[in-house]
C-alpha cells in the first residue's frame, strides 16, 4: 500500500554521537565536501584564469580603467567558487561531551575557533518544538520540529543533543524519555518553555504528585480565596456542594464573526454616504446584518449553554466538554496523579494560544486556549489554591 503523506511520525534522531548517544564520552563531529571543494576550486581557478587571459592584452593594471573594473568584476563568481571550495577542504567541527564538560572546535576558511565549558555551566536540558511552514506545494510543506538542547546563558555554547520531525504534529515516542534521560545523564534540572517562562524542575519531580510538593512545601501556593476572584468574562468558579468548579465559555472564538459584521456596517454606511453604491442596494445590504447580529447571537448562547467545565473534590479533578459526535464527555484524573498545573502550547494545535494544562502521569486535561493570558494566569493560582485546600488532612 503507497504511505499516505502526512500519516508518519518519523521520530528520527538526526543528531549522530559517537560511540552512541547516551553513551559518555559522546562525540559528533562534521567535515566539508571534500570532492565538491576541489571540483569548485578547479573551476574556480579555470574561470579567473579565462577572464584574464580575456583581458591580458587590453587591460593595464598599473592604473584604473574601464576594462580592469569589467575583468574584476567577470572574476568575481570564480573568486566565490574558489572561496566555497577551499572553506569545504579546510572545514572540520567536533563536539565532545565528557563527565566534566563540552569541548568545541572548528576550523574553515574564517579561521579556528575553540572553548570548552563545565557541565556546571549549563542551565540544564530544554525541550522546545517549532512549526515549519514551506511551499505548501511541497509534501513536507508543514511539519514540527522537536529538540533537546543542552541550553546555557550564552546562546553559541548550546549544544543540540536530539532533533526530529514529524509531520503529524505529534511529538515522537522517545521526545519525553530522551529529554528525561540526558537530564539523569548529566545530572542537570529539565527545563520547559511555559506562557509564564521558562520552568526548572529536576527529573525526580516530573512524577512527583503536586499535593505531595505542596504538602512538602516544595511548591509555593498563594492562598486565594476563589470566589472572590475575578477571573474574567469567560471563566467562573463556584461552589456546588463538596465540589469546586470552573467553567469556562469559549465566546471569544467568534470575535472574527462580529469584527466582520462590524467592518462590513462600516463599509456600507460610508458606501452610501459617498455615493458608492445605489442606495437602494445599499439598504438591500443593510438587511443582511440583523440577520447575521441573530446568528452570532444563537451561536453565543450555544457557547454558553456547552462550556468546558473542570471540577475539583478532595479525590479527583474532572473535566467535562461537549463533543460534535459522542455529546457530553467527562473525564477524570485522580489528584494524587497530577504532577503540575502549566500554560503551554500543544504541538498538535500550533494556530491555538497556549492551553492551561493539568499533567498527569499517565494523562493529561487540556483546556481554554481562548482565554485571555490574564484569565490563564488567575485561573492556574485558583486551581492550585483549590487543589491545596482540597487535599486530605
Amino acid at each position: 500500500m503507497q504511505e499516505i503523506v502526512g500519516r508518519k511520525n518519523e521520530g528520527v534522531n538526526k543528531v549522530t554521537w559517537v560511540p552512541d548517544d547516551g553513551t559518555l564520552p559522546m562525540r559528533k563531529g562534521a567535515s566539508g565536501k571534500k570532492a565538491a571543494g576541489i571540483v569548485a576550486i578547479v573551476v574556480g581557478l579555470a574561470w579567473i584564469y579565462f577572464c584574464y587571459t580575456g583581458f591580458e592584452q587590453t587591460v593595464s593594471f598599473s592604473r584604473l580603467s574601464p576594462d580592469l573594473f569589467m575583468m574584476v568584476f567577470l572574476s568575481l563568481p570564480g573568486i566565490f567558487i574558489l572561496l566555497y571550495g577551499i572553506s569545504q577542504l579546510l572545514y572540520f567541527e567536533e563536539t565532545i561531551i565528557d563527565r566534566d564538560g563540552v569541548t568545541f572546535k572548528r576550523r574553515g576558511l574564517t579561521g579556528k575557533r575553540e572553548w570548552r565549558e563545565p557541565i556546571s555551566g549549563y542551565r540544564g536540558v530544554l525541550k522546545k518544538h517549532r512549526h515549519v511552514n514551506k511551499s505548501s506545494a511541497s509534501a513536507r510543506g508543514r511539519y514540527m520540529v522537536y529538540s533537546v538542547v543542552l541550553a546555557h546563558e550564552d546562546p553559541a555554547r548550546e549544544v543540540e543533543l536530539y532533533v526530529a520531525e514529524s509531520s503529524m504534529f505529534q511529538p515522537p515516542p522517545e521526545y519525553d524519555k530522551k529529554w528525561k534521560d540526558y537530564a539523569k545523564l548529566f545530572g542537570l534540572p529539565v527545563l520547559e518553555k511555559t506562557e509564564e517562562g521558562e520552568t526548572s524542575r529536576s527529573v525526580g519531580e516530573l512524577d512527583e504528585p503536586l499535593v505531595k510538593k505542596i504538602g512538602e512545601s516544595k511548591l509555593k501556593v498563594d492562598s486565594i480565596d476563589p470566589l472572590s476572584t475575578r477571573l474574567g468574562l469567560m471563566a467562573s468558579v463556584e461552589r456546588s456542594g463538596d465540589l469546586w468548579v470552573v467553567t469556562c465559555s469559549p465566546i471569544w472564538t467568534i470575535w472574527k464573526s462580529i469584527l466582520g459584521v462590524l467592518i462590513l456596517t462600516a463599509a456600507l454606511l460610508a458606501s452610501n454616504a459617498y455615493g458608492i453604491i445605489h442606495p437602494g442596494l445599499s439598504r438591500y445590504f443593510m438587511l443582511v446584518i440583523p440577520l447575521c447580529i441573530v446568528a452570532i447571537g444563537f451561536s453565543i448562547r450555544k457557547k454558553l449553554n456547552e462550556p468546558e467545565q473542570v471540577a475539583i473534590d478532595k479525590d479527583r479533578v474532572y473535566y467535562r466538554y461537549r463533543d460534535k459526535k459522542k455529546g457530553w464527555v467527562t473525564e477524570d484524573i485522580p489528584l494524587d496523579s497530577v504532577t503540575s498545573i502549566s500554560i503551554k502550547t500543544d504541538p498538535s494545535h500550533f494556530r491555538s494560544a497556549p492551553d492551561i494544562v493539568i499533567e498527569g502521569k499517565n494523562r493529561d486535561i487540556r483546556f481554554g486556549w481562548w482565554l485571555p493570558r490574564k484569565t490563564k494566569v488567575r485561573l492556574k493560582k485558583v486551581l492550585l489554591s483549590i487543589i491545596s485546600t482540597s487535599m486530605p488532612a
